[in-house]
């Protein structure tokens, strides 16, 4: 009886598939701590040329991201 063969082709898949499956899980775990983060992240990214613009009209820059995000 001949022994199977294992490629290292093969191998490599289960272990991709398998770093993916555990990355994945831990996503969902930590999506409680992530979403907050990530939504501030956009906030920043969408409110930044106001504030330059303001900061460029000498508002000082704590009133300027106070006065758009109040």
């Amino acid at each position: 009886m001949a022994k199977p063969i294992i490629t290292l082709n093969g191998l490599k898949m289960v272990i991709m598939l398998g770093m993916l499956v555990i990355i994945l899980t831990g996503i969902r775990f930590a999506a409680d701590i992530i979403v907050p983060f990530i939504l501030a992240l956009f906030l920043a990214v969408i409110i930044n040329p106001l504030v330059q613009l303001l900061v460029r009209c000498r508002v000082p820059r704590v009133l300027a991201i106070s006065m758009l995000i109040g």
